[in-house]
């Protein structure tokens, strides 16, 4: 009769890390979704805030700003001098913090207490979101590391699509501070599962390969610096559009104010598909998907330049950005990690986040920039054209140069995912 029992017992201890695996990825998920959710939540309840804490609605903007600030600048400052502490012990310890600001932010009276939830949560939002891409890659097989990196990246984006509405209902229907809340509950249940299924720190490190100034270093490596770059060039051609999508559809396609908020749906489910899609690409052949997204991003705004004024043109096109633009995310994102692998993967893709907030941010200032020289809104996508290009380009000189080139960073990764497989049966 013990004979089922000790036959048992081998079968049911992989069934349990196999499930405590899931249970590990479930948890950065909804992680992710919840810092998506809490960075841009604001700008949708900006007014209920302004009143709530009793200033003006220019002066709560700043809200916005402390936040992508903060990730922008601290991001890789903290992880260049973090990097060294283990992962499990880290991710715990500012997956604590930002629970907390979330929870001031919630308790929040006052601009200045406003000010540092926000800071204190934009801190350490870049080293979460890092660990927990780093890790599901190195957990993932050799062939499935970019959808495990897409995983994080599509929490984020269905946070644009469900976790943002819902937060901006809860602030118009309950209180601002409902939204707030709402992303803590989140964050403890997060950090609840990760500390009961992340793996124990065995003193594996993703940084093992050499001191901080080699790692500084190694971000000059063409395939590296290079694909930072394309991450900037192309997230600041997709935002001049995305960031004036409103007046672009109202005046630019004489589309009426009250079927954006459809199509800002559709476009969210869009860019949740392109980063599955995406994903599949880049597990096959990395280097080539990334060229290949790129360019179709490309491709999507020389159309939009070509139908101005075309409302259902304008509209499958803005949807069909969202696809071609998320595509991107999971081959640059593995891309980066894995040529930095045997420094600083969660340094380069530190670097790689601010890249892509940099690329943002110059988004906005050129396309106000441009509107307020009073150009008409109709021709916004050709602006972006030189910056989707200049990426594309860099793209495809990076798939000419190493585009049979994947077999040693899988053999690393492969190494990697074996002693973290190994760390987490102990």
């Amino acid at each position: 009769m013990s004979q089922p029992t000790q036959t048992s017992q081998p079968t049911q201890a992989p069934q349990r890390r196999a499930g405590s695996a899931k249970l590990l990825l479930l948890s950065f998920a909804l992680g992710a979704f919840a810092l998506g959710t809490s960075e841009n939540v604001v700008a949708g309840i900006l007014s209920d805030v302004a009143r709530g804490i009793g200033v003006s609605e220019g002066s709560a903007g700043l809200l916005v700003t402390a936040y992508a600030g903060t990730v922008t600048v601290a991001g890789p400052v903290l992880t260049l001098f973090l990097d060294r502490i283990a992962p499990k012990k880290l991710l715990v310890g500012a997956m604590t913090l930002y629970l907390a600001g979330s929870l001031l932010a919630a308790v929040s009276t006052t601009f200045a207490v406003a000010v540092l939830a926000r800071v204190l949560t934009g801190l350490v939002h870049t080293t979460i979101l890092v660990i927990f891409m780093t890790t599901a890659m190195r957990l993932a097989a050799p062939e499935k590391q970019a959808s495990a990196a897409a995983n994080i990246t599509l929490g984020l984006s269905v946070a644009t699509v469900l976790g943002v509405p819902i937060g901006v209902s809860l602030g118009q229907h309950v209180a601002w501070q409902a939204a707030f809340v709402l992303v803590a509950v989140l964050c403890a249940i997060s950090l609840v599962l990760i500390v009961a299924t992340f793996p124990p720190d065995t003193g594996d490190r993703p940084a093992a390969g050499g001191s901080r100034l080699s790692n500084v270093r190694g971000l000059g490596r063409p395939q590296v610096a290079f694909g930072i770059a394309t991450t900037a060039l192309t997230g600041m051609a997709a935002l001049t559009v995305v960031t004036f999508v409103a007046p672009f559809l109202t005046q630019g396609s004489d589309i009426g104010s009250s079927m954006i908020v459809w199509i800002m749906l559709a476009y969210g489910v869009g860019c949740v598909l392109g980063n599955t899609v995406g994903a599949r690409l880049a597990n096959r052949q990395l280097v080539q998907a990334m060229a290949i997204t790129v360019s179709a991003t490309l491709a999507t705004l020389v159309l939009m330049s070509l139908l101005p004024g075309n409302a259902v043109a304008t509209v499958v096109l803005v949807v069909l950005l969202g696809f071609t633009y998320f595509a991107t995310f999971p081959a640059l994102n593995t891309w980066v990690a894995k040529n930095s692998e045997d420094l600083s993967p969660n340094l380069a893709l530190a670097l790689n986040s601010s890249a892509f907030n940099i690329g943002i941010a110059f988004a906005g200032w050129v396309g106000s920039l441009y509107l307020n020289s009073a150009h008409s809104i109709t021709h916004l996508p050709v602006l972006a054209l030189p910056a989707a290009a200049l990426g594309s380009v860099i793209a495809w000189l990076l798939f000419r140069a190493y585009g049979s080139s994947r077999s040693r960073p899988a053999q690393n990764t492969a190494r990697q995912r074996t002693a973290a497989v190994t760390a987490a049966e102990e």
